[in-house]
């Protein structure tokens, strides 16, 4: 369920000076399994020397593409060592250890809705959101998108050929705008900066014929972009919760550590008998509910536990409460029907009863 599967890299280009492009051939034995969700995401793992270095990256691709291949879009980033070697060393042929895709960044579509999307998406935040916008497109013959697309420059725009042909293509049911951060707009000095709430507003002053508080959102970008959004949003344009689909680059910076937080030093301090179910196997390990979180602890006892980001953003680590409660100091990616139905991120668990059990394969 959890398990890394060795994939061949088929297409590694350079999509702009700091991303590249890859994609990767799924053997006919692991279709099923790596059948996904427009916006789901992919885990990949390196190990570089003693570090075992796992990343999440989202699937480009929407499942209704003639595409046989899973694609991913990599954007270099300073000090980054998985990101590095992909963007400098991986070639065409080079086997990359990937699990199967997880990720709920997406809503359902049926052939005989009349709907508009909105896709707000800024750099490398492209990937999930132009993977809803292009399945909706294509499993909805009367709905219609806006694309909304932050970069810093025009030459850093990504994917721009691919979405001007998917403007084309659809002929007049997606409607794209480039804004630029860094540089002038050629055609609109509305275009020029950052997407915000207060750049969102005058968007929709000048586009008048989208539906705001009965459009569909997904949005990917910086934390700060996110919130700011997603508040203007439900409290200005009262825009119901179901419909403002979002995911997080990474943990928002402001949050501190769970041991840092009030929350955390308001739980007792006390011994746990924890127990992991993970592939059918139980796993048992003592922890104090003031040391470690449950996933660090059992990745100390090295249990063969599934993790990626280990801040809050992934669901790689989610396990359902079987037995006892604990604390969870941070989501950005749980839903509320999840957490209500027993569901926490283990890489922000820990114990607050003397038992805990968590199954891992539900």
């Amino acid at each position: 369920m959890h398990h890394f599967h060795q994939l061949k890299a088929t297409k590694v280009s350079k999509e702009t000076n700091d991303c590249i492009h890859i994609g990767f051939e799924i053997p006919d034995h692991l279709k099923h399994e790596f059948s996904f969700k427009q916006g789901q995401y992919i885990n990949v793992r390196f190990v570089f020397g003693e570090e075992d270095l796992r990343r999440s990256y989202s699937i480009i691709n929407a499942p209704s593409e003639d595409n046989p291949e899973l694609e991913i879009l990599v954007k270099h980033l300073d000090q980054g060592k998985v990101s590095t070697y992909l963007n400098q060393e991986l070639k065409e042929g080079d086997l990359v250890e990937i699990m199967a895709p997880s990720g709920h960044f997406y809503t359902h579509y049926h052939v005989s809705n009349e709907k508009t999307y909105i896709g707000l998406a800024a750099g490398s935040g492209i990937s999930p959101v132009l993977s809803n916008i292009k399945e909706a497109l294509y499993q909805e013959p009367k709905s219609s998108a806006y694309l909304f697309f932050s970069n810093r420059s025009f030459v850093d725009i990504i994917f721009k050929k691919e979405i001007d042909e998917l403007v084309e293509k659809f002929d007049g049911r997606l409607k794209v705008i480039f804004l630029v951060s860094r540089e002038k707009h050629f055609e609109d000095e509305l275009f020029e900066g950052r997407i915000s709430a207060e750049k969102l507003d005058l968007l929709f002053q000048r586009f008048t014929d989208i539906p705001v508080q009965e459009s569909t959102y997904f949005i990917c970008g910086p934390s700060e972009m996110i919130k700011g959004i997603s508040d203007y949003l439900k409290k200005e344009k009262k825009v119901p919760s179901l419909q403002i689909m979002y995911e997080y680059y990474a943990a928002p910076d402001e949050e501190g550590n769970a041991e840092m937080s009030e929350e955390f030093k308001a739980i007792p301090n006390l011994e746990s008998m924890v127990t992991l179910i993970i592939d059918d196997d139980e796993y048992s390990f003592h922890l104090n509910s003031k040391k470690n979180s449950i996933l660090d602890q059992a990745l100390a006892e090295k249990l063969p536990v599934p993790f990626a980001c280990k801040g809050g953003v992934c669901c790689t680590c989610k396990a359902q409460v079987m037995e006892g409660e604990v604390f969870m100091d941070k989501n950005f990616a749980l839903t509320e029907d999840e957490v209500a139905r027993g569901f926490v991120l283990t890489c922000q668990c820990h114990p607050t009863t003397n038992v805990v059990m968590l199954n891992y394969d539900v």
